[in-house]
C-alpha cells in the first residue's frame, strides 16, 4: 500500500491524520508559515513520508550561509538574498536546500512527521 492508498484506509478507519491534515486552513497557514521562519533561520530537521510511504528524515535549510545556491531564473547568475522568486506556488509542498545532500529537494507539508531545531 503507498502512502496515499495508507492515508485514505486510516481515515476509513477514523484513525486522525497528523497535525497539519486535522487542522483549520488558518493553523496550516501558521504552521508553513513557522517552519518556513525556522528554515530561513538556520538548520531544521525535518522527517517526513515519501510518496512510496517510507519515512525520511533530512538536514535543511532555506539560508544561504549553509551553502544553498539560489539563482535567478531569467540569468545564470546566483542570487544570495532571498528565496522568494516569481514562481508558480504550490501550498501543498514546501523546497528546500538539503544541506547533507547539496541540493534542492522538497517535502508535501501533509506528510511532514516531526521536526528538530535548535533556538539560539
Amino acid at each position: 500500500m503507498n502512502f496515499e492508498q495508507q492515508s485514505m484506509w486510516n481515515r476509513l478507519q477514523g484513525k486522525p491524520g497528523n497535525y497539519y491534515t486535522e487542522a483549520a486552513e488558518p493553523e496550516r497557514e501558521a504552521f508553513r508559515q513557522f517552519l518556513k521562519g525556522l528554515l530561513l533561520d538556520g538548520r531544521v530537521l525535518v522527517e517526513f513520508a515519501k510518496a512510496d510511504g517510507s519515512i525520511r528524515a533530512m538536514n535543511c535549510t532555506l539560508n544561504s550561509t549553509f551553502g544553498a545556491v539560489f539563482k535567478d531564473p531569467a540569468s545564470s547568475s546566483v542570487v544570495t538574498e532571498t528565496v522568494d522568486k516569481p514562481k508558480k506556488v504550490n501550498n501543498e509542498v514546501c523546497a528546500v536546500w538539503d544541506i547533507d545532500q547539496a541540493a534542492w529537494r522538497s517535502f508535501r507539508w501533509d506528510r511532514v512527521k516531526k521536526i528538530e531545531f535548535n533556538i539560539g
